[in-house]
């Protein structure tokens, strides 16, 4: 007889469970509109490349490549934003997510 491992977690229970958050978007002239994907929701790898480049205050455009559809960025481009601009946006889309999923970790759970 053989004794299976106890299982502790199931990635298919996980995935069901995680929370689902709707894309950061932003308005552009002529009623164009880019969607910022839910770096927290992307592949692993792929979103530490993102995030790394964030932590890195490495130029905005070659984060952006990574984060954005080809389209969605030659839109972003189009409008010919300032480096303050273009920050200020980059920004509310990184606020928008940590907001939405909280910080976790640093919670106030062990606080009386």
């Amino acid at each position: 007889m053989t004794t299976r491992p106890a299982v502790n977690l199931s990635l298919s229970k996980l995935r069901k469970e995680i929370k689902k958050i709707d894309p950061f978007r932003v308005s552009l002239s002529g009623s164009k509109i880019v969607t910022f994907p839910d770096v927290y929701a992307m592949e692993s790898v792929e979103a530490e490349e993102i995030f790394s480049g964030l932590n890195r205050n490495s130029t905005s455009w070659g984060v952006l490549s990574k984060w954005l559809s080809t389209a969605d960025a030659d839109k972003l481009k189009a409008e010919k934003l300032s480096v303050r601009e273009l920050s200020a946006v980059v920004q509310a889309a990184i606020a928008y997510y940590e907001e939405s999923y909280g910080d976790e970790g640093n919670g106030n759970a062990s606080e009386s």
